[in-house]
């Protein structure tokens, strides 16, 4: 007789049950639920024995230890993961940021592989959780969209135009290829009713970022900050400044004299034309919400939120960090140094 190999059932431990209490033994009972004799008899020693064996226990138990034994889901909210995850996120990483860099980390070596997580399923977790402090915590930590901006009607710039610029069209055509390092993007993010601003520099290879505290919105102000964080970069990786026209930027010329860097301007109305830079404001903004009073942060605060956004993982970048790219280059750079000058004492 063909023996059934499928769970038993609410039938069937009623059954066993029945014909337990009727006197009958494992086999009798096996041969009439086509079941083997080992499975009736595991069912029933598990059970408490044929004295104490009930259908509705024995049906309780195997529920628990289904639960206990099935695959738990990877981003439960009480599990390490979701706890790694949500440190994760409060520290400013995007859902794909994390799922991203796990993915490169478990390239080269061991991964805890309880964090290779799709940013979907990160993304799920979160809004799954109950209405709460801390799901406001962790939505309120997530990259929301921007909304969406419209070409401004014409005749609708105010500004002065500004002197002597160079555009963009004329930028030599290495830096549209993003493969030479040393070129740089130039913008200011304001404050609350345009009364205080910070200045973003980003280098377009590396998306390594550079925060300039501005005492002032004035020409002057700006451009004298802009110099001093510049030069604070070693000469090679100083090539290009691609600016916006605002009129904060019409002290270029004396920006590129202090610095040794051609400066350029994207045309109007194209953020697209320095979208590197575009992109980092847009992240600033979890920092800088607007209409914050940009003066009440010293360079001290600014270089923290630097180092913060320089240690996230970029898609960009394959999921390494800006910090990794940009001390790549210094080194590459000390190393240049060290063999030029090893090389001119050994010729003298």
């Amino acid at each position: 007789m063909a023996v059934s190999r499928r769970a038993l059932t609410v039938v069937d431990r009623t059954t066993i049950a029945l014909r337990l209490r009727d006197g009958w033994g494992i086999r009798q009972i096996a041969g009439a639920l086509a079941r083997s004799p080992g499975t009736i008899s595991d069912e029933v020693n598990r059970n408490g024995g044929s004295a104490a064996y009930e259908a509705g226990g024995a049906t309780g138990q195997a529920a628990a230890r289904r639960e206990m034994t099935g695959r738990k889901p990877r981003m439960a909210h009480d599990g390490t993961v979701f706890a790694e995850v949500s440190r994760l996120v409060s520290l400013g990483w995007s859902p794909e940021q994390i799922s991203g860099r796990r993915k490169r980390e478990a390239a080269g070596m061991a991964c805890p592989s309880g964090l290779r997580v799709s940013h979907e399923a990160i993304y799920a977790a979160i809004y799954a959780l109950p209405r709460g402090e801390l799901r406001r915590e962790l939505v309120g930590c997530l990259r929301h969209a921007k909304p969406a901006r419209g070409r401004k009607p014409e005749g609708s710039e105010l500004r002065g135009k500004l002197c002597g610029m160079t555009n963009i069209k004329d930028r030599p055509g290495e830096v549209e290829g993003r493969l030479v390092p040393g070129h740089w993007e130039g913008d200011l993010i304001l404050g609350a009713k345009g009364a205080s601003a910070i200045g973003t520099l980003v280098e377009r290879t590396t998306r390594f970022v550079v925060l300039v505290h501005m005492p002032a919105r004035q020409a002057e102000v700006a451009g004298s900050a802009f110099a001093g964080a510049l030069n604070a970069i070693p000469a090679p990786l100083r090539k290009t400044l691609t600016y916006d026209q605002g009129k904060e930027r019409a002290g270029h010329a004396g920006l590129a004299a202090a610095t040794g860097m051609r400066i350029f301007f994207a045309d109007p109305h194209s953020p697209w034309q320095r979208g590197a830079n575009e992109n980092t404001n847009g992240l600033l903004r979890q920092y800088f919400p607007k209409g914050t009073p940009l003066s009440e942060f010293d360079q001290a605060d600014l270089d923290a939120v630097a180092e913060s956004l320089n240690a996230r993982p970029r898609k960009t970048l394959d999921f390494a960090t800006p910090e990794e790219h940009f001390e790549r280059l210094i080194a590459g750079l000390a190393s240049e140094q060290m063999k030029s000058s090893g090389g001119v004492r050994s010729g003298t």
